[in-house]
Order: structure tokens, then sequence, then C-alpha cells
């Protein structure tokens, strides 16, 4: 079991989950449909902003990630995700070498989905109403 991770907006939980060695959290658009690869592995990208430049205001140039999913993950995001849909996920970095070439990426481990965020939200406000507390 790994470390526990939170994601927070205006000081409220938004998401609680397990975070493993070389495990990231993703938010981002995906640039192009998901492509399904065999029976089982699903291929995508996804862009990640790198904010504007303090001096010109300008937006950076963005980062890409890229995702390969299994299984049921993976048929999840190919039914639900299309090309521009926001994302949110946790997945682990790999590298690999074959042939003398290595090869880098991200393995999809859960999409958190804005059905996730609100029940983790509502979960914090029940707890918070069994306690009296002074603020």
């Amino acid at each position: 079991m790994g470390k526990v991770v939170k994601i927070f907006d205006n000081e409220k939980e938004k998401y609680s989950g397990n975070c493993y060695v070389n495990t990231v959290i993703f938010r981002g658009k995906i640039p192009q449909a998901p492509k399904l690869c065999t029976n089982d592995t699903v291929k995508f990208s996804v862009q990640l902003s790198n904010g504007r430049d303090d001096k010109t205001g300008e937006w950076k140039s963005p980062t890409y990630a890229n995702i390969v999913a299994f299984g049921d993950l993976g048929r999840k995001i190919l039914k639900n995700y299309k090309e521009r849909d926001e994302i949110w996920l946790t997945a682990k970095y790999y590298t690999n070498k074959f042939e003398g070439n290595f090869y880098h990426g991200f393995i999809a481990r859960e999409v958190i989905t804005q059905e996730e965020l609100d029940r983790a939200e509502q979960e914090v406000k029940e707890v918070l109403e069994d306690y009296d507390l002074p603020f």
C-alpha cells in the first residue's frame, strides 16, 4: 500500500487515493480520441498546460504525456472519452529498454471523474456535519 494523496480545491478535499512510487496525477485534455490497440489495450495522450509566461502573459507550449490503459479501465476510457475532453487520472511512470531503445510513458491506474470528486466532497460534508465544530 502506498501513501495517500489528497487533492484540495478552495480548502475542500476533492479527492483522496493511494499514491505509489512513480505515480502522478494528471489533469489535461485529450488532443486525439483514445485508440484501441488490442482487445485489452487503449492508448492516448493528455495535453498538459505549462501555464502562462510571467513576462508576456502568453500561454507556454503544452507538454504531452503518452498514456496506456489496460482491461476494464481502458474500455471505460474508450467508451467515455473523446477528442478534446478533459480528463483527471492517476498513472504510473514506466521506462523499458528493448533492443537498445528506451521506451517510456505512463500506465493509467485510475480515472478521477467529476462524479467521484462530487461524491468525495459530499462525504466530507457529511462527516463534518456529525461533529460539533467550533468554526
